[in-house]
């Protein structure tokens, strides 16, 4: 006779099956539209709001989540301008599931787009700085910039108050319409190539934060959830944790959102073929026809560039049976000769002995 915990994990799996059957015709025909055809402007929320009060945290299951109001003012830095990201996902619920199917992307904005609203950029600096954990990948930049001097007694930073993602409410991240930000999302799509569940046009590379326009036709924007992961980069002299390219350089550039997508689709930019299998998968091919609403969908794909590409939290804001899979990045050699489970951004020759001159240049534009 099975347990109640056995029956409600079958139960569960049960319905899971059922929801992704029910559901990847419709996931499918709206992304492969959405995908092929051209996307309609960004929708932008305009009004006028006042930033005030504080600022949501989330990423814990206990009720006494810590906040962060504008009081808390931090200077700002020009140093982290420089090559400096902030790391967001966004959240859609999708059309015809009752609101308990999910879409999530990541959005990459360098930290100047936020340049005419300083009041917003402290906050995030503040979050990041004081709430967010920072990347797994600054413990091995930090280890391989210790020296034997030291006797090598690197601790990891202590993050048992920190939290993987916080939310933004709708009334600070609704104002910014400045379209200096890159969306990385990934849907279902007829096409076989690297990537090409991936768009990545021009609507894609110049996305304001307060779009409700997603990369598939059947996110519901105007349900539209915004969550703070983190900033890659910060300048020398940034006291913030963040993510960096992990090149072994001791510089503390970030990966921007057009790195973050080479990353991901392992040198196939566009949907272009270049030296197939020179580069190691960063977890899927991303194709079309690689789409699996349980095992291998956008939310996998949202994994993937949080945790491989940027060494932060894969952990999401309840999206139940729509995230079921947990992701295993692959384990590349860095600069430094260490192994580190990482998507690396390709670099100019490298893996491409196979590509043309022309298509080399076009992956790494």
């Amino acid at each position: 006779m099975m347990s109640a915990h056995r029956v409600a994990v079958a139960a569960a799996a049960c319905f899971a099956l059922l929801l992704g059957f029910a559901f990847h015709t419709k996931l499918r025909g709206e992304i492969l539209n959405n995908i092929q055809l051209p996307t309609s402007a960004s929708s932008l929320v305009t009004a006028p709001v006042v930033v005030t009060g504080a600022i949501t945290v989330d990423g814990s299951n206990d009720n006494d989540t810590p906040t962060l109001t504008d009081n808390d003012n931090y200077d700002d830095d020009d140093n982290k301008d420089a090559k400096s990201y902030y790391i967001f996902l966004q959240k859609f619920p999708l059309e015809s599931s009752f609101r308990m199917i999910f879409h999530t992307e990541v959005i990459v904005c360098p930290r100047q787009t936020f340049a005419s609203d300083i009041a917003f950029l402290n906050l995030l600096d503040g979050l990041v700085a004081n709430i967010l954990s920072p990347s797994r990948f600054d413990t091995v930049k930090a280890m391989t910039t210790t020296t034997a001097a030291a006797g090598n007694n690197f601790q990891d930073t202590d993050t048992t108050t920190k939290v993987p993602f916080i939310s933004i409410e709708r009334e600070y991240w609704s104002k910014q319409s400045e379209p200096g930000c890159v969306q990385l999302g990934y849907g279902g799509a007829d096409c076989d190539n690297a990537c090409c569940g991936s768009p990545h046009r021009r609507e894609n590379t110049n996305y304001a934060l307060n779009s409700q326009q997603a990369v598939i036709g059947n996110a519901m924007g105007e349900y539209k959830e915004l969550y703070l992961y983190g900033m890659s980069g910060g300048g020398s002299g940034s006291d913030m944790p963040s993510t960096t390219a992990n090149d072994g350089s001791g510089g503390n550039d970030g990966i921007s959102g057009e790195d973050a997508y080479k990353a991901v689709c392992h040198g196939h930019m566009n949907a272009i073929e270049i030296g197939r299998g020179k580069f190691p998968i960063c977890v899927s091919n991303w194709s079309g026809h690689d789409y699996n609403p349980l095992t291998n969908n956008c939310n996998t794909f949202t994994s993937t560039i949080l945790k491989c590409v940027y060494g932060l939290s894969d952990a999401k804001p309840h999206l139940g049976v729509s995230d079921l899979r947990t992701v295993t990045c692959p384990t590349e050699t860095n600069a430094n000769g260490m192994d580190v489970e990482q998507c690396m951004i390709p670099v100019d020759g490298a893996g491409m002995e196979d590509a043309s001159a022309g298509a080399t240049l076009l992956a790494l534009q």
